[in-house]
């Protein structure tokens, strides 16, 4: 199993890093984390084509996470001919919310115009949403945004075994999802500041204890947490853009 970490900037982009996106391949299979709106480039960048994606992992619905669909879906369309079907899991009115952001954007992908079909799955927190290959997907609900539903993913194939949050602040399911996984990539936006709704590194550090995660890679940078990459303990590694993680 191979992680890619495409994007591991902030919605602002800070470090003039790409937004988030993350690559999971695992078998023969390829899997999508988020989609912002830097997902060609980062793409391109990675020497990965849109047609080699087989899904599209969804943790919600903030612009710096979708914001690349209707780009990724135009790249099937007329560059990588895209014929076989992409499935598209996200949480509750994921098909509604993708739609009309790829109608807004493009009306020509829109209906038969797309040239391939799109099939969107609903997923909950506790449900195993996505049988694929012999890959299991868990749902986790994060907490994010007051009233709207947040995801993370647990992936696991073959005996091994990813974890992303997502945008969260600390929560009882990130020591759930990470419990023995191989590889926790878990959003770090701030170094010391409080956020309600991000999570901190001084708050990793008081819960880190209750992660059971062989390796914790830091994603989602803010500037706060980037000014202080110096004081980053060896347990925890800063993902860069497009830097791959076997496990």
């Amino acid at each position: 199993m191979r992680l890619i970490t495409l994007g591991t900037g902030n919605a602002f982009a800070e470090g003039s890093r790409f937004h988030s996106a993350t690559i999971v391949k695992a078998g023969r299979k390829t899997l999508l984390v988020d989609c912002g709106p830097c997902i060609m480039p980062a793409l391109n960048r990675a020497g990965i084509t849109s047609d080699e994606i087989d899904a599209v992992l969804i943790t919600h619905f903030h612009g710096d996470h979708i914001g690349g669909v209707p780009l990724l879906l135009l790249d099937c369309r007329f560059r990588s001919r895209r014929t076989r079907p992409l499935l598209i899991l996200g949480p509750r009115r994921c098909k509604a919310h993708l739609e009309a952001l790829t109608k807004l954007m493009y009306r020509e992908l829109v209906g038969k115009r797309r040239g391939f079909p799109v099939t969107y799955k609903e997923i909950m927190p506790g449900d195993e949403g996505l049988v694929l290959g012999g890959i299991v997907v868990r749902a986790y609900g994060m907490r994010h945004i007051h009233r709207k539903e947040c995801l993370g993913y647990r992936i696991e194939d073959r005996g091994k075994s990813v974890a992303i949050t997502g945008d969260t602040t600390w929560c009882d399911s990130i020591p759930e999802m990470s419990r023995a996984v191989d590889l926790l990539l878990t959003e770090c936006t701030q170094f010391t500041q409080e956020n309600p709704v991000h999570l901190s590194y001084a708050q990793l550090l008081k819960h880190d204890a209750e992660i059971g995660a062989k390796r914790i890679v830091l994603t989602h940078l803010g500037g706060d947490l980037l000014k202080n990459r110096a004081r980053i303990r060896r347990r925890h590694r800063i993902a860069e853009d497009g830097e791959a993680f076997d496990v």
